[in-house]
Parts: structure tokens; C-alpha cells; sequence
């Protein structure tokens, strides 16, 4: 299994525990979704995996353990540097560029 499909395999499993408004993008729709280029896709829903976990309670160790998991499997720590990247490979195309200010403002 490579790492990438790994990482992804974890994100949807971690986001299908979140309930459904948590991960349903209200920004974009279904066709909107499926229009974007797929590494747009993973960043957004990794984008809402680390958005979810930053906001957990590590009310004890085991859990602390698990968010630091879930926050470096799906590499939130990155998540600036890969808005940066996809903001330039795609800045021409308006829906990317809707879909990440989207992903952008929903966390206020």
C-alpha cells in the first residue's frame, strides 16, 4: 500500500465518524466536487479532518494520542504549504479557486 493511498484510506475513515454537516461542504456541491482535480479533492477534505481534530478535546492521554495520530497522518501541518501549491498550479481555474476560499472562510 503506498503511502499516499494510506493516508487517504485514514482520512475517510476518520471524516465517515464526523457527522454529516461536518463533512459535507456546504460551499460545493456533489458536481462541483467531482469537477475539481482529485489532489484539490484530498486537500479539501484533509483540510476538514485537521479543521475537526484541532478542535477535539484531548480529555485524556489515550485521546491526546489519538488526535496527535490523526493530526500527523493527515498532515495538517502542511495545509498552508499545500493551499500555496494548488493556489498556483490551479490559480486560473475559477472553480479551484472558489472551492479553497470556500474551504478558507468556513472556518471563520
Amino acid at each position: 500500500m503506498t503511502r499516499s493511498w494510506t493516508a487517504a484510506l485514514f482520512t475517510a475513515l476518520m471524516l465517515a465518524h464526523l457527522p454529516a454537516p461536518a463533512r459535507a461542504d456546504p460551499a460545493l456541491s456533489l458536481a462541483e466536487r467531482k469537477s475539481l482535480p482529485a489532489e484539490v479533492v484530498a486537500y479539501l477534505d484533509r483540510r476538514m479532518g485537521c479543521t475537526h481534530w484541532s478542535g477535539e478535546d484531548a480529555y485524556d492521554a489515550a485521546r491526546g494520542r489519538q488526535i496527535a495520530a490523526a493530526v500527523k497522518t493527515l498532515r495538517c501541518d502542511a495545509i498552508g504549504a499545500d493551499v500555496k501549491r494548488l493556489r498556483q498550479r490551479y490559480g486560473r481555474d475559477p472553480a479551484v479557486r472558489k472551492a479553497l476560499d470556500a474551504a478558507a472562510h468556513a472556518e471563520g
